[in-house]
């Protein structure tokens, strides 16, 4: 700098260095948003996967549900379903009890809430089921069902077909042996390797942040699991064979 001010040289070096200095801070506070956004995603994530997982340990902690231990409550006649169980749900067979379908993807099952011999509320019989790409619905009846995670739900998807090679079952199914039977618990009335050997269910949901992670460029996935113990479909009578 001369007695006259600075040169142009010298503003010329300043203001570059100014400018990589604003550039730099500014590339720090957009890394730090990208990187609240996608905790935000996660956690979001986490919330729901954990609170739907909750909620489907809760009823499928209810499945058969039969507190007036009525042998007759989980046969239809024939062409009917169990009373006030949807048609679309097929034929009930009363060694299955409450359970109505059950394998790796879809988990239908009913019970005796208001202790009235049927199942007339809604939420007395109850369809979870995952369509194999990204959503997990709930229903109550042979409608549209509404969706519990995924499709068009915000922040996260359910990704169990994509989790691993070959996918990750969203319901497995153990007998009094703790053997797993999945393979063979669909639409079989068997004592041992059947929908009535149900003792225990490992329902496991792979989620996944809608948007991708900042850092790897691609969604963040997290595996949640629970273990239901469903007594009341081992104490609800048909009893199963010793």
């Amino acid at each position: 700098m001369n007695n006259k001010g600075f040169t142009l040289i010298e503003l010329l070096i300043a203001m570059t260095v100014g400018l990589a200095i604003m550039a730099a801070v500014y590339g720090l506070m957009v890394m730090a948003q990208k990187t609240s956004s996608s905790l935000d995603r996660k956690v979001m994530s986490q919330q729901d996967t954990r609170a739907v997982l909750n909620l489907m340990a809760m009823e499928i902690r209810m499945a058969s549900y039969n507190p007036r231990s009525e042998p007759l409550i989980w046969q239809g006649n024939g062409t009917a379903a169990m009373p006030g169980i949807p048609l679309c749900w097929g034929a009930p067979v009363s060694a299955r009890k409450g359970i109505v379908i059950a394998n790796a993807n879809t988990l239908a099952f009913a019970m005796d809430l208001d202790r009235d011999g049927q199942f007339v509320s809604d939420n007395e019989y109850i369809r979870y089921s995952y369509d194999g790409v990204n959503t997990l619905t709930r229903a109550t009846n042979c409608g549209i069902p509404p969706h519990l995670l995924g499709g068009n739900a915000p922040f996260t998807n359910v990704r169990n077909a994509a989790a691993v090679a070959g996918g990750i079952p969203m319901f497995r199914y153990f007998n009094k042996d703790d053997v797993d039977i999945t393979a063979t618990v669909d639409n079989n009335s068997s004592q041992t390797n059947g929908i009535p050997a149900i003792r225990r269910i490992l329902v496991t949901i792979a989620s996944e942040t809608e948007d991708n992670d900042s850092h790897t460029g691609q969604p963040k996935r997290m595996v949640y699991s629970t273990n239901v113990i469903v007594r009341n479909h081992v104490l609800s009578p048909p009893y199963p064979m010793p």
